[in-house]
């Protein structure tokens, strides 16, 4: 199993992204590590062994989930959509704040620490399912 996590880089180079697979809870700390550069922006992560559907625009395969997951200053954070469960974020430091970045919002009080993100992360490359060692709340309520 596996998971590929895919960012913009801020970098003053236009286009410029970063692409990486994790294979293992040792590359997902790596993921993290990359992630917690200052010029990264949210990664969108897709699980290898999990079902692809038509896009609902192009008709391409496409995954059947979204999951994101960035690093802010003092705070990482996390979204999760599939088939079984509504789009969410974990129940964070009620101190976080707001998230914005060009692309996303994560909304105050979700923001988690890194240790949690990479434990997040770290299971669902083991399950392929949203994980269950944080608490999720809905991100539309």
């Amino acid at each position: 199993m596996s998971i590929t996590a895919a960012w913009q880089v801020y970098d003053g180079r236009p286009g410029s992204g970063e692409t990486r697979v994790a294979d293992t809870p040792a590359d997902v700390d790596s993921l993290v590590v990359a992630l917690s550069r200052g010029t990264s922006g949210v990664a969108r992560i897709e699980h290898d062994t999990r079902p692809h559907r038509p896009h609902p625009f192009t008709g391409e395969p496409a995954a059947d989930h979204l999951v994101m997951a960035c690093v802010g200053d003092d705070f990482c954070y996390l979204y999760h959509v599939d088939p079984d469960h509504d789009p969410g974020h974990p129940v964070g430091d009620p101190a976080s704040p707001v998230y914005h970045s060009d692309s996303e919002e994560f909304p105050a009080g979700s923001g988690i620490p890194v240790e949690t993100l990479a434990t997040a992360l770290k299971e669902f490359l083991a399950t392929g399912q949203r994980p269950t060692c944080v608490d999720w709340t809905p991100a539309y309520p």
